[in-house]
C-alpha cells in the first residue's frame, strides 16, 4: 500500500512540475513576439517616366555579387514585379545583379548591377524577442544601362512588412517587342 501511495505522490508532483514547466512557456511566449522579426529589403519595379507606373519584369535573372553559397535569387523568371533583396550582416555592402534575358537586351547580355552600401543598427526589441538588423541605407549605385535609378523611400530599412526599395526603369514603348 505504501508503494501505491509513493508512486500517486510521484505522480502528482511531476504533473505539478509539467503544468510549472507549461506556464513559464506560455509566459515567455506573449503576443509581442508575433511580428516580422526580419529586416528583408522588399523592392518594386516601376517605370522612370514623370508618373512613374508599377512594372512588371519578364525575363530575368538576378543574382548577388560576392555572397556565400548560392546568391540566385531568380533565374530566368517571367511576370516579376517585385523582389525581397537580403542584405549582408557581416558587411556594410551587398550587390546585386539584374540579368535581361529577352530579345536583344539577351542577345548581348546586357545587365544592370545595383550595390546598396548602408550602416548595421542592431535594434533590440524586447527581452523575449532580442534583437534585429536595420539597415540605415548610406547610398546606393547603379549602372544605367536599363535601370534609372534606386531610391530608399524612408532611408531605413526595418522590419515593417514593406516595399522600401524601388527600381526605376526605362521602358521601351516601342512595337518591336523590347519593352523591359
Amino acid at each position: 500500500m505504501s508503494h501505491i501511495l509513493n508512486i500517486h505522490k510521484l505522480t502528482r508532483s511531476a504533473g505539478a512540475v509539467v503544468m510549472t514547466g507549461l506556464t513559464l512557456l506560455a509566459s515567455c511566449s506573449s503576443g509581442e513576439c508575433l511580428d516580422n522579426k526580419n529586416s528583408l529589403p522588399l523592392a518594386g519595379f516601376y517605370t522612370s517616366e514623370t508618373t512613374p507606373q508599377k512594372i512588371t519584369l519578364d525575363s530575368i535573372s538576378i543574382y548577388g555579387i560576392g555572397a556565400p553559397g548560392d546568391s540566385v535569387l531568380h533565374d530566368s523568371v517571367r511576370n516579376l514585379s517585385q523582389s525581397y533583396l537580403p542584405f549582408r550582416i557581416d558587411q556594410g555592402q551587398t550587390k546585386y545583379v539584374i540579368q535581361y534575358l529577352s530579345g536583344m537586351l539577351g542577345r548581348y547580355h546586357i545587365a544592370d548591377t545595383i550595390t546598396f552600401n548602408y550602416d548595421i543598427v542592431p535594434w533590440f526589441v524586447s527581452a523575449a524577442c532580442g534583437a534585429v538588423y536595420y539597415y540605415d541605407m548610406t547610398s546606393i549605385e547603379t549602372t544605367h544601362n536599363i535601370i534609372d535609378s534606386v531610391t530608399c523611400p524612408l532611408g531605413t530599412i526595418d522590419n515593417s512588412d514593406i516595399e522600401n526599395l524601388k527600381i526605376y526603369f526605362r521602358v521601351n514603348t516601342s512595337e518591336e517587342g523590347e519593352e523591359e
